[in-house]
């Protein structure tokens, strides 16, 4: 396997159809816990289908190896991006509530004053 002329953008095309692909099978009824390995054979099928019909020749042990790092690449992507993204949401909102919190703490100790000024008249 040479592995000194490897063609780094066609490694990111493989890696964003398989991740394509992948995402969407999960909205199949497929288990989440599947979607790694058929993210691991989504991979090895595009990379030697993309050598194939890019050069006509194909070079099994490093398609493989290009598929299984496509296919690990697009499930630790997604796995990244997820957790990332719903990290960050999970913050924002958070600091809304807090906020929105606040807000209504302090709009209510300075309505309960007037509340019981009323009640002692």
């Amino acid at each position: 396997m040479n592995l000194s002329n490897i063609d780094v953008t066609a490694l990111i095309i493989i890696i964003a159809a398989v991740w394509f692909v992948v995402q969407s099978i999960s909205a199949t009824k497929l288990p989440n816990k599947f979607l790694p390995l058929v993210s691991i054979v989504v991979g090895i099928v595009i990379s030697v289908a993309y050598s194939y019909l890019s050069t006509k020749n194909i070079q099994l042990e490093q398609d493989l190896f290009f598929g299984l790092f496509a296919g690990f690449s697009a499930s630790g992507l997604d796995d990244t991006l997820t957790k990332s993204v719903s990290g960050l949401i999970n913050s924002f909102v958070g600091i809304l509530v807090s906020k929105a919190a606040d807000s209504a703490s302090i709009t209510d100790t300075s309505a309960s004053p007037d509340t019981t000024a009323s009640t002692t008249k």
